[in-house]
């Protein structure tokens, strides 16, 4: 079975890239191995960084009912102003634990498992994860937030 980077892990800090060609079956195995990993953790989120593939996919499922949602090529269109303060873990980072500022709501832009493009806004705890899990395709962790100084405006 596929095993999560851990924190100490080098290659969580590459930056991944945006897949240009779907090869439905290659990514229909990774994503069913990474909703697999995700449930055995626990865990609300997981991104393709989190087990060395350097590529931009992202799945969760923050209510845990078995129906991760999966996005691929996410980027961020529009975020709120808002601010939002709640405490986030990490699968990369076991038994770790740490208040982050996210933004209320997020719109992004990506492509379904169909390979259709949408555009869809989060909001909440959905938009945290999200943006918890597009920090890992940008090779940050919630730990490189004590270095952070938050300007508001």
């Amino acid at each position: 079975m596929i095993k999560i980077l851990t924190k100490k892990d080098k290659r969580l800090r590459i930056i991944s890239k945006k897949i240009k060609k779907y090869n439905k079956i290659k990514n229909l195995f990774l994503i069913k191995q990474m909703i697999i990993i995700m449930y055995l953790k626990r865990g609300v989120g997981i991104s393709s960084a989190q087990i060395n593939f350097n590529y931009k996919i992202i799945i969760i499922d923050v209510n845990k009912k078995n129906k991760p949602i999966i996005i691929i090529n996410p980027k961020k269109y529009k975020k709120s102003c808002f601010f939002t303060i709640s405490t986030e873990g990490c699968l990369s980072i076991p038994k770790f634990y740490s208040s982050i500022p996210r933004s209320e709501k997020v719109f992004l832009k990506y492509v379904n498992i169909y390979n259709k493009y949408k555009k869809k806004l989060f909001n909440s705890i959905n938009s945290r994860c999200l943006q918890h899990e597009i920090d890992h395709l940008s090779g940050i962790l919630i730990t490189d937030y004590f270095n952070k100084i938050i300007k508001y405006e």
